[in-house]
């Protein structure tokens, strides 16, 4: 998803949740549901050396979704791995309020996952750490 799918959705999800949340509450699930997607500017410097936020996404655009059939693996976005949101969880319970960015990371993965089955790529990327050391053993990997 672009990030402007993301930002209108989370605005509309924030929206439906504000009569029962408050501002901390509203501002924890936007950051989670959108600053999830750091992970991918990380990914493009691993990738390519640079912190470039629009070459960044000229990347995922045009050397990844060219692409999307010929890539058996692409590799791992660490914010948006089992493990991550066991930190995020495990943060959450001591810090009540830290529940509403685990809600924004799982409404953002709920995202995420929808449009990669749309694209029929559900197992593109790895959902663990774990299942990543054992896939980038692959041919094929890495992509680019």
């Amino acid at each position: 998803m672009t990030l402007t799918k993301h930002l209108v959705a989370t605005g509309i999800a924030a929206a439906l949740l504000a009569p029962r949340s408050t501002v901390t509450e509203l501002l924890l699930f936007g950051c989670g549901s959108v600053l999830i997607d750091v992970d991918h500017l990380l990914f493009y410097y691993i990738r390519r050396r640079r912190w470039d936020v629009r070459g960044m996404f000229r990347f995922f655009r045009e050397d990844v979704d060219q692409h999307l059939d010929d890539i058996p693996y692409l590799g791992v976005c660490v914010f948006h791995t089992a493990e991550f949101f066991l930190a995020v969880a495990a943060l959450g319970a001591a810090l009540p309020h830290f529940r509403f960015l685990l809600y924004g990371l799982a409404y953002h993965m709920v995202l995420d996952i929808y449009d990669l089955v749309r694209l029929k790529i559900p197992f593109i990327r790895a959902y663990s750490l774990v299942e990543h050391l054992i896939r980038r053993r692959q041919p094929g990997y890495p992509f680019c």
